[in-house]
């Protein structure tokens, strides 16, 4: 209970009101009116206060519902990072260990396991471990096309951002130092180029397009992969200030705790994962220390407290087994729930650019947890911003409806109204489940230097992408021919170095149109 605000010593009663109003000077009654204002003031923030209190004491159901879009981007970097750096199986093709990076030397395709991939770029991928202390990234000097060297924590933000469009094309070296980190940093590095990292554990993704595909083209790009190198610091120090190329140096294997059924569910996460496994799995997140929470976070703090309720959280220890029947109902009906508010609000809560779905991705992941678990869900390790680029999502045709495989369709381009963008575009296609589907052609994607190559056709003005998933007869159609999986599909298009209209929606992406 408040007994002092502002100096005004508890609230008077209604007599001692009405006494001072009939005995005292004017001035003194304009003094207590003003204490009476204050008074008034303060029992409203009392009252908004227990509002906001009342408003935290949710529902188990509820508390799990949240707690799903709360964690899933963290559980899916989970996954991910088991996948890259401690599942060592043969057909794992992004196995790399710690502190190296997975790279991807030839164009991406349905082989390569992330969801909503780009053709258009060849990626390296992989995971940081700062737990020794920090770690150096060096890239060459790359005049010859768009790159970038991008840097995610946990929560899906990427507080390093760098390459072409950014800070120039020379060859750079960057330090991400760790928190609790009490050494030097090397003199050799400008502050533009040492970022505090606040976590232990970091995710890297490296972008260099392609623009023509020929082997020669990839060859040049695999040459530069070759140089980008990640060195923990005692290492580049020993090794006379340079970064130990990828090929000289040993596999490091992770060491995280795996919780079970993690190898059976990890690829397809969101879509495989049940209530027991993801609680089970947030849990371990939880407890990990290479992951700590944002500091100061007053909603991450208040949804850890309620999480409590389960035997979630930091210095807990969570078994399902040990949970209530209610609990485990409450577990698992908002974990259901959570999943369909996902989905929906992933359909149904971005900009509308003709249909087109914009992500709405200007920051804020730090209490933007909905934005966040969209990004996640959809296109993990997408941009919480559009400073690199952006992207649109479409499921449905011109008319509203599901796009599938049966139909044919078509997107047509005014030739003089392209997606605005200071470096590229592309348009690739997907599953339901947004993978790359085979196809005889192995095209995934259409995009601008497909169409500067002039391997795309453009007729009276107009480029005109056939979309289906047999092959057009008409030779014509055929070079313009986005081959579609044969059942449900959708696109995630992508706009690198995007203007405004294609964040805004203001844009006229052309809609996919149902050949009748």
């Amino acid at each position: 209970m408040i007994t002092q605000i502002n100096g005004l010593p508890g609230t008077p009663s209604a007599s001692m009101w009405i006494g001072a109003v009939r005995t005292v000077s004017s001035r003194m009654l304009r003094s207590t009116k003003r204490h009476a204002t204050q008074v008034a003031a303060a029992m409203a923030l009392i009252a908004i206060t227990a509002g906001t209190q009342a408003q935290t004491e949710q529902t188990p159901e509820a508390i799990a519902e949240q707690a799903y879009i709360y964690g899933l981007q963290q559980a899916i970097y989970y996954g991910q990072r088991w996948t890259y750096t401690q599942n060592d199986a043969r057909d794992n093709i992004v196995y790399a260990g710690l502190n190296q990076f997975s790279w991807v030397r030839k164009q991406i395709t349905p082989d390569y396991p992330v969801v909503t991939p780009n053709a258009t770029t060849l990626y390296g991928a992989g995971f940081l471990d700062l737990r020794a202390g920090p770690v150096i990234i060096e890239v060459p000097e790359i005049t010859d096309r768009y790159f970038s060297v991008q840097v995610m924590d946990q929560y899906g933000i990427f507080r390093m951002i760098v390459g072409s469009p950014f800070n120039g094309t020379r060859a750079r070296k960057y330090i991400l130092v760790p928190p609790g980190f009490t050494g030097n940093v090397p003199a050799d590095f400008p502050t533009t180029d040492i970022v505090q990292w606040p976590a232990l554990t970091a995710y890297g993704v490296v972008r260099m397009a392609v623009e023509t595909g020929t082997a020669a083209e990839i060859n040049t790009i695999n040459g530069y992969q070759d140089q980008v190198t990640i060195t923990p610091l005692a290492d580049w120090l020993a090794n006379g200030k340079q970064g130990i190329p990828q090929a000289d140096r040993k596999i490091v294997k992770g060491d995280f705790l795996i919780p079970d059924g993690l190898p059976e569910y990890q690829f397809g996460q969101v879509d495989k994962q049940t209530a027991v496994q993801y609680f089970t799995l947030l849990s371990v997140i939880l407890n990990d220390p290479t992951m700590p929470t944002i500091k100061d976070s007053l909603m991450e703090a208040d949804m850890l407290k309620q999480l409590a309720v389960f035997n979630i959280g930091k210095g807990l220890s969570f078994d399902w087994a040990k949970l209530t029947a209610d609990q485990q109902t409450a577990l698992k009906t908002g974990f259901k729930a959570g999943f369909d508010n996902v989905r929906k609000t992933m359909k149904s809560n971005m900009i509308n650019m003709n249909g087109w779905g914009v992500v709405r991705n200007d920051g804020g992941f730090e209490t933007r947890w909905m934005d966040r678990a969209i990004i996640a869900d959809a296109a993990w390790a997408a941009p919480d911003k559009n400073i690199s680029h952006g992207g649109a999502f479409l499921f449905t045709d011109s008319e509203g409806k599901p796009l599938s495989g049966a139909n044919k369709y078509t997107i047509t381009f005014d030739m003089n109204d392209l997606p605005p963008v200071t470096q590229f575009w592309s348009i690739p296609i997907y599953d339901a489940n947004g993978y790359f589907v085979a196809n005889e052609i192995n095209r995934y994607t259409v995009n601008s230097f497909m169409l500067e190559a002039g391997d795309l056709v453009a007729k009276d003005g107009k480029l005109v992408i056939y979309v289906q998933n047999e092959k057009p007869t008409d030779p014509d159609q055929a070079r313009n021919w986005l081959p579609a999986p044969a059942d449900g599909f959708r696109f995630t298009s992508r706009y690198y170095g995007p203007y405004a209209p294609l964040v805004d929606g203001t844009y006229d992406m052309p809609r996919v149109v149902r050949v009748e």
